[in-house]
């Protein structure tokens, strides 16, 4: 008796890179350059991979942008506003974070400013996708802002009566102005415009 054999579904091709590694890589350079100046030959160098790795994994240029601003969203939150994120952070605590900003940005690659806010400027709401991704961002920051604030009033840091949504909004708004102000305004400058924020809370 003749047996027949079935054909064997083809085993799915293993990446020989990982994907976290060259997202990495991919938000350093849309960090460094911005979205349209990054061609998909300079991602290759830099991610390490090649064209139809970058199509396959990640579709196409937009997407794998999107991608890198997800992933700069998980990389501030775990490197930039991790004291903020602490469940008693106050005002002293965002007074001494900005104050350290300052620091930052005077290092070597400080002036790149903030990937969202950058993309803010040179995309806004053209792109429905990418607009969403950075008002998710802003989101988030604000949250951390209204987290911050109601522990500063728990705290007696500030008046008892302060509008929470207000100031929360005021410093997103004092957050995206740093991240473009940084990029040129020398330390003291930086410094009185901390000074002066944080006054007119207290």
């Amino acid at each position: 008796m003749l047996s027949f054999v079935k054909n064997k579904k083809p085993m799915a091709r293993i990446k020989a890179f990982s994907e976290d590694v060259v997202l990495n890589s991919a938000m350093n350079v849309f960090w460094n350059n911005g979205y349209e100046a990054t061609s998909v030959r300079l991602l290759e160098k830099e991610m390490g991979i090649n064209q139809f790795s970058i199509y396959a994994s990640f579709s196409n240029k937009k997407n794998l942008f999107i991608e890198s601003i997800k992933k700069y969203r998980e990389y501030v939150k775990e490197h930039v506003f991790y004291d903020l994120l602490q469940e008693n952070a106050g005002l002293a605590e965002l007074e001494l974070f900005l104050q350290k900003k300052v620091q930052k940005t005077n290092a070597v690659d400080g002036h790149k400013g903030c990937l969202v806010v950058n993309t803010a400027a040179e995309i806004g709401t053209k792109d429905k996708e990418i607009a969403r991704e950075i008002e998710l961002y802003y989101d988030f920051i604000y949250e951390i802002m209204t987290k911050v604030i109601r522990n500063a009033i728990a705290k007696g840091e500030v008046p008892a009566d302060t509008d929470v949504e207000i100031q929360a909004g005021f410093f997103l708004g004092i957050m995206q102005g740093f991240s473009v102000a940084s990029k040129t305004m020398d330390e003291k400058r930086l410094l009185d415009f901390i000074s002066v924020a944080i006054k007119q809370i207290r």
